[in-house]
């Protein structure tokens, strides 16, 4: 009796920990899913809960995004979706709508850091990319702190193109392919998109 007792015990916790492990894999697999980031949005404008609560549901509108923080207090809004379904211009620009439709201008930008810019001779590379006309077409990017290799992404304002699907306008890869890809193809320096607010 005390045997089956023990057996049963042992079987419960082993069963237990396979189960704590397959949701924490899970978890894992949510966590590092390809093309998934997430993203700050920092904004303007933002006073309190009725213009996080319009951010929030314009956002969640969007197709694939998977969790939406607004910090009213603070002035951002921490988004995580599929870039390969929206861009990030589409999320910026129904951050944007949410604005419009409380007759504010929330202004969403992004953080960007390329640690080595000051280093010698990739501030001029750099700003090469910064200056492409296909960019800013899309975007303006504005230095925070060039010592430190900071800029803001300004979004321009998007027109969809309803015959087409998957992701338009400005979108991760724009930025990140010609600066940190390794040379020729690109300058094979650090870009990292503020994905938690400092």
């Amino acid at each position: 009796m005390k045997l089956r007792f023990l057996f049963s015990a042992i079987l419960g916790a082993l069963v237990g920990v396979c189960v704590s492990r397959a949701a924490d894999a899970a978890k894992d697999d949510d966590v590092y899913a390809p093309h998934t980031p997430t993203l700050i949005f920092y904004l303007t404008g933002v006073t309190g809960q009725p213009d996080a609560d319009a951010i929030s549901n314009s956002v969640a509108k969007l197709p694939s995004v998977r969790k939406v923080n607004v910090n009213a207090a603070r002035g951002f809004a921490q988004v995580r979706f599929d870039s390969y379904v929206v861009s990030y211009h589409q999320v910026a620009q129904a951050i944007a709508d949410a604005g419009k439709a409380v007759g504010k201008k929330f202004d969403p930008r992004l953080k960007i850091r390329v640690p080595e810019y000051a280093q010698a001779g990739n501030a001029a590379k750099v700003d090469v990319v910064f200056a492409g006309k296909r960019l800013n077409q899309r975007v303006t990017v504005k230095p925070v702190d060039k010592s430190q290799g900071e800029f803001l992404v300004h979004f321009l304002p998007l027109e969809l193109d309803p015959a087409e699907t998957g992701p338009q306008g400005f979108n991760g890869g724009h930025l990140n392919h010609p600066i940190h890809d390794a040379p020729p193809r690109g300058l094979g320096l650090t870009c990292i998109y503020a994905a938690e607010d400092h």
